[in-house]
């Protein structure tokens, strides 16, 4: 007797949570809009997760994978795996650092010929996505993560 009475407490919740939740929704928007880009950019072999490593890297001017996983949100391991890929695709390569404890993560030159391959591709998917959550979202977004980065 007490499972039916939690079934309905829970599909009450499951409920509230896949029509409230901003971390549901979020990843909703983030994978479809993940496809858009990636497809822009399969013809050059680059998937968006990359190429916003590459442009931060660049940003840069050189970074150490500490601050490359801070300044993406993104733990260790996974900047570490997606870098690795990326300098064995000749893209990024690592540079030691004075204390040779460390090192600092570069774009090759090969990695900004790819970057301006891919511009009009990417700028093909940026239009379709301004298309698909609008102007309005758009800058909300932008918003969001200037208050993320600041608030970091």
């Amino acid at each position: 007797m007490g499972g039916k009475r939690a079934k309905p407490h829970a599909e009450a919740i499951a409920e509230r949570i896949t029509g409230e939740c901003a971390a549901y929704r979020l990843r909703v928007i983030n994978r479809a809009i993940t496809r858009i880009y990636d497809e822009a950019l399969r013809p050059y072999g680059i998937r968006i997760a990359q190429l916003n490593t590459m442009v931060v890297v660049m940003d840069s001017g050189g970074i150490t994978p500490n601050e490359l996983s801070q300044r993406m949100h993104m733990d260790a391991s996974t900047v570490s795996r997606n870098v690795e890929r990326m300098c064995q695709n000749g893209w990024l390569e690592l540079l030691s650092l004075e204390d040779a404890r460390s090192h600092a993560i570069h774009i090759t030159t090969k990695g900004a010929k790819l970057l301006r391959e891919v511009a009009p591709a990417w700028e093909e998917a940026q239009a379709a996505t301004s298309k698909i959550l609008g102007v309005q979202v758009m800058r909300s977004l932008w918003r969001a993560v200037d208050r993320i980065e600041s608030a970091s």
